[in-house]
């Protein structure tokens, strides 16, 4: 089982849990670049000491063999199964032929001591400088959060306590920032790893061979592997970039939703920290809760836990029974209210919010007093898969299969989006969807007309595939052989509505036609799935597992090219 997704919701909360998985990928981090440091400092003792050359290559041999990182996610696509086991495939390569060489290689220390310390240095260095950062700000904030608690309504004036509110919001927002930013850079340089890392490598062992007496046979034979490796670190640096991309923004959406303070997704469960009041025998003393409500069940548990220490002690459950707002005149903390227990009658558990909103968000939740309504979102714009979308799919295709097949970048090159937009209203409108005439070149560029298309698949109020069917399509294309991913599909296809599934036919059909013109417009099945994988199988709802996923789409998409034959059975 590889790493856990991080997720980015989860640093708002900041959850024992979450900071174990901090822990995890911390780990896992350390031990990367540990590995690292081992692999670069052999490779000097080869270029430092030449008469101990057959037992430094031996070593350096063993080492690749048994380097292994582990991969965000529970499965691997076949290109990152290939690339994880690639550095065994080198190590076997370098002990096959230790006996045949007979000179030092020449200019490693370029090819492949400086692009490993530069990685180890700039992205696993960058992420302990995040960490860093992280810490600080995490300091800052529970020691501004403790002072701002303890501020009294009797002794400050309203001023000041305004003023301890912004400089409590400005902390905590750097908190969020900082933790955010820290979670992005774990993720990144896990992924990055992936071809970053091995590239290098790759890089090095094509030096390696020309500096043996034989070099040129070894060379030949194993430049098979070694191409199809290099295709599969692009393929896997392409979905790098896209899944960067998508990661990088759902990073910004949960900042911007926590700063709007938006309450309409705590309908069902609620956890965060509270501070829980325990009567001493001179006075009262606060202790900070990592509390967890549960609406369905009304089962309310808390963990003693402070972030500055980290340590945790046993957990108190309790069904609730009632829950009222704390008058300010009646205790001296802001922001308190009192909980009684079913299943403990006669005991009130006094708690203290971190703020107004959050004791309010508690008691929405809790059904006391003072509900949070929440505003609706706004929707975006959907388009129906209807008579009208079924024929502007078709005479898009139907243009593109006439004069742009052999266009490069066809489906990847972004068409100007006011003309886009033009073409979308024209061609969806019901009083004149039957008029549209594309064959104006100028006016309608490839680039306009397969940028409208994609446009409109990705925008009709569920994916081409189907929500209820997204899980299954993923869990098919992780399956261990290619006939059992093909099989799967196939009988999937069968399961989507009728209409789904005719458009499908029409655009699988169309997108193996383009995949035939490869030599020309340089897009493959491969490109095509990167290009069509997140539009027809879309999630319901978007998290860093399932930008994790996307890859996965792709696959789908690729065997929906590639055995088109195959699924059109049932078609």
């Amino acid at each position: 089982i590889g790493l856990q997704p991080l997720e980015f919701t989860d640093c708002i909360t900041d959850s024992p849990s979450f900071r174990e998985k901090l822990h995890q990928h911390e780990k896992e981090l350390d031990k990367t670049s540990q590995q690292i440091k081992r692999l670069v400092k052999e490779v000097k003792d080869l270029l430092n000491a030449a008469k101990n050359l057959s037992k430094a290559q031996r070593t350096l041999s063993d080492t690749l063999q048994n380097f292994s990182f582990e991969c965000i996610g529970t499965s691997q696509t076949d290109d990152e199964l290939v690339i994880s086991k690639s550095l065994a495939e080198f190590g076997r390569l370098i002990g096959s032929i230790e006996d045949e060489r007979d000179r030092m290689m020449e200019r490693t220390h370029e090819q492949i001591i400086i692009p490993l310390e530069r990685f180890r240095k700039e992205h696993i260095g960058g992420v302990k400088e995040g960490k860093k950062k992280f810490e600080k700000q995490t300091a800052k904030f529970c020691q501004s959060q403790e002072r701002y608690l303890n501020l009294s309504t009797k002794k400050q004036d309203a001023a000041y306590l305004k003023e301890a509110d912004a400089t409590l919001d400005m902390e905590e927002r750097h908190f969020f920032q900082a933790s955010l930013q820290y979670v992005f850079l774990l993720q990144e340089v896990q992924e990055r790893k992936k071809f970053e890392f091995v590239e290098t490598l790759l890089s090095f062992m094509f030096g390696w061979l020309t500096f043996y007496h034989q070099g040129h046979e070894v060379a030949e034979d194993f430049k098979p592997y070694m191409k199809e490796l290099q295709f599969r670190i692009q393929k896997t640096r392409e979905n790098f970039n896209e899944t960067r991309d998508k990661t990088e923004s759902l990073m910004k959406k949960t900042l911007e939703t926590k700063l709007r303070q938006t309450v309409s997704n705590l309908l069902i469960d609620l956890e965060g920290y509270l501070l829980l009041m325990e009567k001493k025998a001179f006075g009262a003393a606060w202790t900070k809760q990592y509390c967890t409500y549960h609406r369905d069940t009304k089962e309310f548990i808390m963990v003693p836990y402070n972030q500055m220490t980290g340590k945790s002690n046993t957990t108190e459950r309790m069904i609730l029974a009632s829950c009222v707002r704390r008058m300010s005149d009646s205790i001296e903390k802001r922001f308190c209210f009192d909980l009684t227990s079913a299943d403990r009658p006669g005991i009130i558990y006094t708690l203290q919010a971190l703020s107004e909103l959050d004791r309010q968000q508690w008691m929405d939740i809790m059904d006391g007093k003072e509900p949070v309504s929440a505003s609706p979102s706004p929707k975006t714009e959907e388009w129906q898969l209807d008579e009208v979308g079924m024929h502007f799919v078709n005479k898009c295709i139907e243009v593109l299969e006439s004069r742009g097949l052999e266009e490069q970048g066809l489906y990847r090159v972004v068409g100007v989006s006011s003309k886009v937009a033009k073409l979308l209203s024209m061609g969806l409108d019901r009083r004149k969807y039957d008029k549209l005439n594309l064959d104006d070149t100028s006016e309608w560029e490839s680039k306009t007309i397969t940028s409208a298309l994609k446009t409109y698949l990705r925008n009709l109020p569920e994916p081409l595939l189907t929500y209820r069917y997204h899980s299954s399509f993923i869990s098919a294309a992780k399956q261990e052989t290619l006939g059992e991913r093909v099989s799967d599909v196939h009988t999937l296809v069968y399961r989507i509505p009728q209409q789904n599934i005719s458009l499908l036919d029409m655009l699988i059909k169309h997108l193996t036609n383009v995949a035939s013109h490869a030599d020309k417009n340089l897009m493959t099945i491969s490109n095509l799935g990167v290009c069509f994988g997140p539009t027809l199988l879309r999630p319901e709802e978007e998290t860093v597992a399932a930008i994790m996923d996307i890859k996965f789409c792709n696959v789908v998409v690729e065997i929906l090219i590639e055995h088109y034959a195959k699924v059109k059975e049932t078609l």
